[in-house]
């Protein structure tokens, strides 16, 4: 479908949540760390899998042009790795850091006693977890634990959460309700884990646990998400939420946006909610010699994902359209390209040409002559080998104000201001 294009100003009734960003993929010499990149890959693909595990404990089967793929596994050197020198720790920056950004987070509070946590926001999961107090393992000795005996309106659910990691580790809890505030927004009754085991690589973040943001289909819980939550119990000014996504001031904003941070129109397309994902039809995406390299598109806009995904055979096609690009020997699906090349990546879905800043395409030089650079755009499959689907994540997300309206199911973009 065309897009739609609403005036979505807000009125100051919202509520702004200042969000932090951790280091990308590259060393501090600037050269892109191959291991770092194995680890994330892995686990975002575990991660979408396990969504679609979700998705198919509760719906019975899967929708059209989506497969669960196989579980991926840490070679064993990265596993030793993550329980020694933690290759994959993200320092906790501030936003003034000049690294690529990779997930983002700001703090929550949970619990008559307000307890604090850092948390990661994350449009491509709808669970909300945090570690618990009887988590004594060393995985745990670093991060915030929630402690329901120190909450009058803590309350244990049954059942039980678990999450398997490629490490061959989990992250696995009790379930609880309590009330969960984030700037002043605070719901009742809320549905999350509090975990006693925390996999090795969930370890190595800066953040205690992660609040999901996309749809409750995709849900372990099988409960309602936090905005969900929010949007039923009023206490959002209006079923919206929006990302900017910057070096600097990076927030979310709940019930509306932030006219300060965009300008112009806000470009909103129709979500397809099946099976759970902030998912929109029809996108291209192309260079400025071949604006439609690739066409008829699904896209997956997931602000807990660091790179852009595409199937293989459009990936290539892409970077072949960029003069000097090569497929990168280290790890199949990542290419180079001269860093000196503009490349003018854009993505479209029927209206305007949603470029990426050529620095932010970029996840480090391949090495040390500082010549080549590796792209963020990766041939992986994350929904199944026949699915067109890509998962666009903050490398493009940091070019555009992104909107995102529950009430419409859409899902929507800005230029910045």
């Amino acid at each position: 479908m065309p897009p739609t294009v609403l005036e979505s100003r807000s009125s100051g009734a919202g509520i702004s949540i200042p969000i932090r960003k951790r280091s990308g993929l590259a060393n501090p010499s600037g050269v892109f760390d191959v291991d770092k990149a194995r680890v994330d890959v892995i686990m975002t693909v575990n991660k979408h899998r396990r969504n679609m595990m979700n998705y198919l404990s509760t719906q019975g089967s899967l929708p059209a042009g989506f497969e669960l793929e196989p579980l991926l596994t840490l070679p064993v050197n990265l596993v030793e790795t993550l329980t020694g020198t933690n290759i994959i720790k993200r320092q906790a920056v501030p936003l003034t850091d000049e690294n690529n950004g990779e997930l983002w987070d700001g703090q929550i509070s949970i619990g008559s006693n307000d307890q604090k946590f850092i948390i990661d926001f994350d449009t491509g999961s709808s669970d909300l977890w945090v570690p618990s107090i009887n988590c004594t393992a060393s995985t745990c000795s670093s991060k915030h634990k929630y402690d329901p005996s120190a909450s009058s309106s803590s309350e244990a659910q049954d059942g039980s959460f678990n999450i398997q990691y490629g490490d061959g580790s989990t992250v696995s809890g009790s379930i609880y309700t309590d009330d969960v505030t984030i700037a002043g927004i605070s719901v009742t009754g809320q549905h999350f884990a509090a975990v006693t085991n925390l996999s090795n690589s969930v370890a190595q973040t800066s953040f205690d646990g992660i609040l999901g943001m996309g749809y409750s289909t995709l849900s372990n819980l099988g409960a309602p998400t936090f905005f969900e939550t929010a949007v039923k119990q009023g206490v959002v000014a209006s079923p919206e939420f929006s990302f900017f996504l910057s070096a600097n001031g990076s927030e979310l904003y709940l019930g509306g946006t932030n006219s300060q941070l965009y300008t112009g129109d806000i470009e909103f397309h129709d979500v397809n909610t099946s099976p759970g994902y902030w998912k929109i039809s029809g996108g291209s995406v192309g260079v400025p010699s071949n604006a439609g390299v690739v066409s008829g598109i699904d896209t997956v806009v997931d602000s807990g994902t660091t790179l852009i995904y595409g199937p293989p055979n459009d990936v290539k096609n892409l970077w072949a359209a960029v003069p000097g690009a090569a497929a990168y020997d280290a790890e199949p699906g990542f290419y180079t390209y001269p860093c000196n090349q503009t490349l003018g990546v854009s993505f479209s879905w029927g209206g305007k040409n949603w470029n990426i800043p050529d620095e932010h395409m970029s996840t480090g030089f391949a090495d040390g002559s500082g010549q080549k650079c590796v792209g963020a755009i990766i041939g992986q499959n994350i929904f199944g080998s026949s699915s067109p689907t890509w998962l666009v994540g903050d490398t493009f997300m940091k070019g555009v104000y992104s909107v995102f309206n529950l009430g419409n199911n859409q899902l929507g973009f800005a230029q910045l201001a």
